[in-house]
């Protein structure tokens, strides 16, 4: 009200005056609008180049690993990271420009790990399995296996029915735990669990257990590296399978799958999946994926 009082008493030239300061006003207003404008376009675009340059989104990916051991995964205590998984991610952060974080849990406690969204993948050379792809995404399959049974090269048995009464080791969480735990109750013989295939073979080699249930690349990988071990295969397979890294059942799991489906199969077409399982498993794994 005091503002329009003074402007009913001021000169009509005053009032041009003023009008025009506004006018000045509103012009510098849109001016800074437009610079604003044109500030927020090329972020975008810029943010759209960041984007173009991988072809894939700007993101942080959380890995669970169990980290406990070679050739799959071995995370040590420093925090270095090796084996098959870590080359993997390694490869897989240099080509999408993705933050890649892992941390390490027990197998059983991994998938927990995916439950309450405290990590995005699991990344531990993972059997796919019914169930697993019941509960969580999984991503095409990097390279394929074989679950087989071994014993000491002096030993009698050939077969699963020469085991009753005996002591199978198998790794945690492995394909063949189900099947061998299976045998077990239907043959007779006590199934004990190991947390590290390692340990596992070395209680083989030392005559502590009687077989060892396991993939046919972790044993053969852990014969080249123990001149010591002499295992006999079993001539029958357990059964084989794909690996693959696994993901919660949520929107965003399933976006990411379908990006590391994406970059997957750029390795796997260019030969780099082929050259880190020969590295690790001194064959071509890739070749076993089942279709």
């Amino acid at each position: 009200m005091k503002r329009r009082l003074i402007a009913a008493l001021l000169v009509t030239a005053m009032a041009m005056t003023m009008a025009a300061g506004c006018g000045n006003s509103d012009s510098g207003d849109s001016g800074d609008s437009g610079k604003d404008k044109a500030e927020t376009e090329n972020d975008a675009e810029e943010n759209s180049d960041a984007d173009s340059d991988t072809g894939y989104s700007d993101r942080k990916v959380t890995l669970v690993t169990s980290g406990s051991g070679e050739p799959y995964t071995l995370l040590a205590d420093d925090g270095t990271w090796t084996g098959i998984d870590a080359e993997m991610w390694a490869e897989i952060e240099e080509r999408t420009g993705w933050e890649v974080d892992v941390k390490q849990a027990a197998f059983d406690a991994m998938w927990g790990e995916l439950d309450t969204a405290r990590a995005d993948v699991v990344a531990n050379c993972t059997a796919v399995k019914p169930e697993r792809e019941e509960k969580y995404h999984a991503t095409i399959p990097y390279y394929g296996d074989a679950q087989c049974v071994i014993v000491n090269e002096g030993s009698s048995y050939k077969t699963a029915e020469d085991l009753k009464g005996k002591v199978v080791g198998c790794t945690n969480g492995q394909a063949a735990q189900t099947i061998i735990e299976d045998l077990g109750a239907e043959l007779g013989f006590e199934v004990k669990l190991y947390e590290d295939s390692a340990v596992g073979m070395n209680d083989l080699m030392l005559e502590r257990i009687d077989a060892y249930a396991n993939t046919t690349t972790n044993v053969n990988a852990f014969m080249h590296n123990n001149g010591e071990a002499d295992f006999r295969f079993f001539e029958e397979n357990l059964l084989a399978n794909n690996v693959a890294y696994f993901l919660p059942k949520t929107d965003e799991g399933e976006e990411l799958k379908e990006e590391l489906n994406k970059v997957i199969q750029e390795m796997l077409d260019d030969g780099t999946i082929a050259g880190i399982t020969e590295k690790w498993m001194f064959a071509d794994m890739t070749q076993l994926i089942q279709k």
